[in-house]
């Protein structure tokens, strides 16, 4: 027998939290693609189908293996670059970038969004504004590199910057 809780519908903010975005971001992205409800209401199964109209992903899930490393920036480094190029995150194949956050705690979301500045400092990430909110991809040609950090190869000094500051 269902219950009365799976009759009810969800509030903009709760569907946010379960989105893990803000709720003017949520409804900036829902309105320019025309799919935002007059009552600010959402079914359920409603979530699922906003996750995949906005793009919303969890890259770093539980369980994740991060390579080892004496430096943990280094190693989320190393993960970071091994994720954009094995999901092909590469030229015009973008994604959020928020996404390349989601699912960290804040701490290292801070360390992260430095690594981030880091390799766009160093021309091998590119970003640009999309309906969808701000999207990142590995600049065309430049996937080696980024496969190259990954495997444990050298660190452009823009992106050691965020360890080497202590």
């Amino acid at each position: 027998m269902a219950s009365i809780k799976s009759f009810q519908k969800l509030s903009l903010s709760q569907v946010a939290a379960e989105l893990c975005v803000h709720p003017f971001d949520l409804i900036r992205v829902l309105v320019a693609n025309d799919s935002l409800p007059a009552d600010f209401r959402f079914r359920s199964n409603d979530i699922a189908t906003i996750r995949s109209l906005t793009g919303i992903e969890t890259w770093w899930t539980p369980g994740l293996e991060r390579p080892a490393d004496d430096i943990p920036e280094r190693s989320l480094l190393r993960s970071l670059c091994s994720q954009l190029v094995t999901r092909g995150i590469i030229g015009t194949h973008t994604t959020r970038l928020d996404n390349l956050l989601r699912g960290l705690d804040t701490g290292e979301q801070v360390v992260l969004r430095g690594l981030i500045r880091g390799l766009m400092k160093a021309g091998l990430l590119s970003s640009c504004n999309t309906p969808a909110g701000l999207q990142v991809s590995v600049v065309e040609g430049r996937e080696y590199a980024l496969t190259h950090i990954a495997e444990g190869g050298d660190v452009p000094k823009e992106a050691a910057a965020v360890w080497k500051r202590g």
